[in-house]
């Protein structure tokens, strides 16, 4: 078992955890209620993002209130497999999402190109490499497994700013990437740095609050 960390943490990252899963939620049934394939993409969108991400943030939230059991690190790393698999496609949405926003068509080029590299990245994270469902380190794969993901944050970052000229778009999807990837690369030596997931959720948070504006 690893360390239990402090009640005052786990309280306030089980209050986080839960806002976001509710603010995600209530924003998909906003962008759903309203017409227009805009609105119906951006609500999908947020549909996957937090459907997937509740699959670890609420066995997380379970852990954090009556502690680790035998099977925790199984539903974790179910959870953890499957949030990874959903913010791929997030980021299939997005390009599609401001497609149907401002009437500029992604490059065909452009979008074969992020559909393979999501279809590299969903089989990377099937690899039994990865030890989803253990504490165990799982190796240089998660370094594996992301190198396609970088490309995908890259590519999208370019045409946000080139394409759409969504400057604050693409702030935040750099910086949502940014903390992931020290979480990815650092929080095996230093679990203090899994605080990381923290900024790069509210990166998506305001990302959507951006587009419920629209």
């Amino acid at each position: 078992m690893k360390k239990e960390k402090p009640l005052g943490m786990r309280i306030g990252e089980s209050v986080f955890c839960a806002g976001y899963l509710l603010f995600a939620a209530i924003a998909a049934i906003i962008f759903l209620k309203r017409e227009g394939t805009f609105y119906h993409l951006c609500g999908l969108m947020t549909l996957l993002l937090g459907g997937g991400d509740a699959f670890h943030l609420i066995p997380r939230i379970i852990v954090n209130i009556k502690g680790e059991t035998a099977k925790s690190p199984f539903w974790l790393g179910l959870g953890n497999l499957v949030s990874s698999i959903t913010m791929t496609g997030f980021y299939l949405f997005l390009p599609k999402v401001l497609e149907a926003l401002t009437g500029k068509p992604i490059a065909s080029v452009l979008w074969i190109i992020l559909c393979l590299l999501a279809v590299i990245r969903v089989i990377l994270c099937l690899f039994p490499g990865n030890r989803w469902f253990s504490h165990d380190d799982n190796g240089n794969w998660g370094i594996y497994r992301n190198i396609p993901f970088t490309v995908i944050g890259l590519i999208t970052v370019g045409y946000l700013i080139v394409v759409y000229k969504e400057i604050t778009m693409a702030i935040l999807v750099t910086l949502s990437f940014l903390c992931y990837l020290a979480v990815v690369l650092m929080a095996g030596k230093n679990p203090k740095m899994g605080m990381l997931m923290i900024p790069k959720t509210i990166c998506y948070i305001w990302l959507i609050a951006i587009l419920l504006g629209r």
